[in-house]
């Protein structure tokens, strides 16, 4: 995927199993401890890590049809300075139909005020808001979960 870094696929892994993820945070600290679980869980091995939200956004809208350059799963971060998670998930709305791939996204926030989780349910992508912290059985929960639909699939 383009969106951190240019890196090819690892050719030893079997990239019909792998879940690919990208986490979308203005927070440094925040990738590294996610990115600690999941080596520690041996969960996303090929995660992908943005800081910025408007890139992100603009590498959807550059390659949402080239399907297998796109994540399968978005975590997002709703409060962040500049283009917002709630600036992502509008612009996401716009080309969401578009795109020729299931991308669920799951909002990982520090909010605890109510009204985020309602405004966020209103987007048919949005499959879950996480409180960050994420649980480390969270992730596990999620990684099989989508482990089992990609076998499924394949």
């Amino acid at each position: 995927m383009p969106f951190a870094t240019c890196t090819f696929p690892n050719p030893y892994l079997n990239i019909t199993d792998m879940i690919n993820l990208l986490m979308i945070d203005d927070n440094p600290i925040d990738h590294l401890i996610m990115q600690k679980m999941f080596d520690k869980f041996h969960l996303f091995p090929d995660a992908e890590h943005s800081l910025d939200a408007r890139l992100s956004m603009d590498l959807f809208e550059r390659y949402y049809l080239t399907v297998n350059l796109l994540p399968d799963v978005i975590f997002l971060d709703l409060n962040m300075p500049g283009f917002s998670g709630w600036d992502f998930l509008e612009s996401f709305n716009l080309i969401y139909k578009r795109i020729k791939k299931r991308i669920d996204i799951y909002i990982l926030s520090s909010s605890i005020d109510p009204k985020d989780k309602l405004l966020s349910e209103r987007y048919a992508f949005v499959k879950a808001n996480i409180c960050k912290p994420a649980k480390a059985e969270t992730l596990l929960n999620l990684h099989s979960m989508y482990q089992s639909t990609k076998r499924v699939a394949s």
